[in-house]
């Protein structure tokens, strides 16, 4: 973790890039993993891995739907710029919850009222993980603090697709 600071430090986003996508292992991720990309420069998107290259996630207009990796990077009309997606580990091991998969499906069944700071897509992923959709996890920080307690998450690794 120090050096990929360093790195980020020193040579910037492209420096990240060059760490997470070649130097450090990859991984696939298991059905119930917590995955997310970068939205620019200051927000990240998530949602759950489901199998067969499918995730579910919250879109920003409240709807609850199941995409491929490559919709799930290419959201906002083409001007997402993600090409990484980024798998919610355990040291190397990719973390996650089966029930998960199953929550994830049930939300495919309604919508939510998305708001992007009170109602969003890390509130619908955590809800996916712990079967608590009224939780407050609606910044992605308080995301990772969830994961930690819940699966023992400690690091983000690229997913190897």
């Amino acid at each position: 973790m120090i050096a990929r600071f360093l790195v980020k430090a020193v040579f910037g986003k492209l420096g990240t890039y060059v760490v997470d996508n070649i130097i450090i292992d990859k991984v696939t991720p298991k059905p119930g993993s917590v995955i997310y990309c970068k939205l620019g420069v200051m927000a990240e998107h998530t949602g759950i891995y489901i199998g067969n290259d499918e995730i579910i996630h919250l879109d920003g207009s409240g709807k609850v739907e199941k995409v491929s990796a490559a919709q799930f990077v290419r959201r906002l009309g083409g001007l997402n710029p993600a090409f990484t997606i980024y798998v919610s580990c355990k040291d190397a091991t990719p973390v996650y919850r089966q029930n998960a998969v199953r929550r994830a499906l049930e939300g495919m069944e309604g919508s939510r009222e998305y708001n992007l700071i009170m109602d969003n897509c890390h509130q619908f992923t955590i809800g996916c993980v712990t079967g608590d959709f009224g939780n407050s996890s609606n910044f992605f920080t308080l995301l990772e603090w969830k994961l930690e307690t819940e699966l023992g998450h400690n690091n983000w690794r690229v997913w190897d697709r």
